[in-house]
């Protein structure tokens, strides 16, 4: 129904519609100025507007039921007028998702609502955004009720006669996709982050794995291939996601707007600490852990199995945020290093290093500490870090990095899974308590052990896994891998971050099948 576009100054010349290409728009009137580019604007809009119409449009107010309200529906599904395969595939795809489950009602008969009366509506519209032959087509549904509704995208080239992907359109722009992609997660997530210190969290989210489920699910759904592209007005382009909510549908709507042209580079702000044998350097989003070799980190050889040989340095994993202070602390009795990081928005974050070392040498940002909020400062105190607050007010952060660190694992992840590819079956069972059995080399192999979920990153939820000594005397292995579940096809990706692959020596990623429930 609506039509968005670029100025004439950034689009290519308009094409009158044959096919999907076609010749070039006649030159408009000899004139001079606003007259001249007005008429410029209408040659161009008129073309645009000839290449994408309706297949189907509704609009009445009807009754679903006997008994029933009146229904209104407002339904408005665009079609690519154009003859290659990619248009028509489209167009069969809007109609499925859009137009089908209306046809039905095109007979019904106009109803007017009682006096008074509510009546629910459910409300399909469109935009088509152009650059240059491209379109960015996104469609909204609004289905009624407290939800806000949802949008779809897709690109499409009308001079090629192809689908083409948002990575493409920006390319087309003079942007970086992993550049953009890297600001659309951040963005997400702390947006995220933010309404759930702002009173978007309670308690029961940690149970089951919930509040990392949503985080997961952030990411995941942020992706670029998931997204609209808007181009609402001279160079503004807007990416539109979204972000989990513990309210309504569970989604919220998420509009970033990604400058067309590159700004200066800001310095950014380095902080740094120090304590003991451990030391943190974060830059903007990059940041890294230093350990030595001393003879507290020597002891968790004999404590913990832990060996660190020399001085290393280690990236720290699923950052997102803004960040103003960082301090480190100890948690427990031993030399047990706490990374804790405050976010411009007040909210406290935490790596736990021992905790990490445990499962490898993969050091990943645990789930922002919600009820650690509105701080302005972190304050060593002895040997832990206290959180100081907006109102004068001071916040102990062990005791609440204890309680985070003990969370379940998260449903998508738990459960029995397989993978018989190779002539092989390999196993891999997991319980919500963190406890682990794993059948490898073609299950011949048998492991027992525990799981901890250590945070999020875009190739998943991050676990991190440790197995005893098998009967037969083998060592035990750890490893931190990346999962990801596929609901529809019932699938978990693993992703190695660090250690051995048990179930293929030598892959990165490998695809398990969940097992029927019995």
């Amino acid at each position: 129904m609506k039509y968005k576009r670029l100025a004439a100054a950034v689009l290519a010349a308009a094409l009158w519609l044959t096919g999907c290409g076609g010749a070039a728009a006649p030159a408009a009137p000899a004139g001079s100025g606003a007259a001249s580019q007005s008429a410029a604007d209408t040659a161009v809009q008129t073309a645009q507007k000839d290449r994408i119409t309706e297949q189907f449009t509704l609009e009445k107010t009807i009754q679903l039921y006997e008994w029933g309200s009146a229904q209104k529906l407002t339904i408005h599904v665009p079609q690519l007028v154009c003859d290659s395969p990619d248009a028509a595939y489209l167009n069969d795809e809007l109609a499925a998702m859009y137009a089908a489950d209306f046809r039905q009602y095109e007979d019904s008969p106009e109803i007017e609502p009682q006096q008074d009366e509510w009546s629910p509506e459910i409300y399909i519209n469109w935009d088509a955004y152009w650059y240059g032959d491209c379109v960015s087509l996104v469609v909204f549904r609004y289905d009624g009720g407290t939800d806000p509704g949802y949008s779809r995208g897709w690109c499409f080239d009308f001079a090629t006669g192809k689908q083409v992907s948002v990575a493409e359109m920006l390319q087309r722009m003079g942007l970086d996709p992993d550049a953009v992609q890297q600001q659309m997660l951040r963005e997400a997530m702390q947006t995220f982050d933010r309404h759930m210190a702002q009173g978007g969290y309670y308690e029961g989210l940690r149970s089951g794995g919930n509040l990392a489920s949503m985080r997961m699910n952030t990411l995941e759904n942020n992706q670029l291939d998931d997204l609209c592209l808007l181009l609402p007005e001279q160079n503004r382009l807007v990416l539109r996601g979204g972000c989990s909510s513990p309210a309504g549908s569970g989604w919220r709507q998420l509009d970033v707007e990604i400058p067309l042209q590159a700004a200066d580079p800001q310095p950014q702000t380095v902080l740094t600490d120090t304590y003991g044998s451990a030391s943190v350097q974060l830059e903007g989003t990059q940041g890294t852990i230093t350990l030595r070799r001393t003879p507290e980190t020597a002891a968790w050889d004999t404590d913990y199995g832990i060996r660190l040989e020399q001085d290393h340095t280690y990236p720290i994993l699923g950052i997102y945020n803004e960040y103003i202070d960082l301090c480190i602390g100890e948690l427990g009795a031993s030399f047990h290093p706490v990374v804790y990081l405050l976010t411009r928005d007040g909210v406290v974050e935490y790596v736990d290093v021992l905790h990490c070392l445990m499962f490898g040498s993969a050091l990943v940002c645990q789930d922002p500490i919600y009820i650690a909020n509105q701080g302005v400062a972190l304050e060593r105190s002895g040997r832990e870090v206290n959180l100081r607050r907006e109102d004068g007010s001071v916040l102990e952060l062990a005791p609440l990095t204890a309680e985070w660190n003990a969370q379940e694992l998260p449903y998508e992840v738990t459960g029995a899974f397989n993978d018989m590819g190779d002539d092989q079956f390999d196993w891999m069972d997991v319980e919500s308590n963190g406890s682990v059995q794993m059948g490898v080399q073609d299950n011949n192999v048998f492991y027992q052990g525990y799981a901890d979920y250590l945070g999020v990153v875009p190739e998943g939820m991050v676990l991190g896994v440790w197995t005893n000594e098998t009967v037969d005397g083998m060592p035990g292995i750890t490893f931190v891998a990346a999962m990801k579940y596929d609901l529809y096809n019932e699938t978990l990706t693993l992703t190695m971050i660090n250690g051995q692959n048990p179930f293929a020596e030598g892959k990165t990623q490998l695809q398990l099948t969940r097992c029927p429930d019995n």
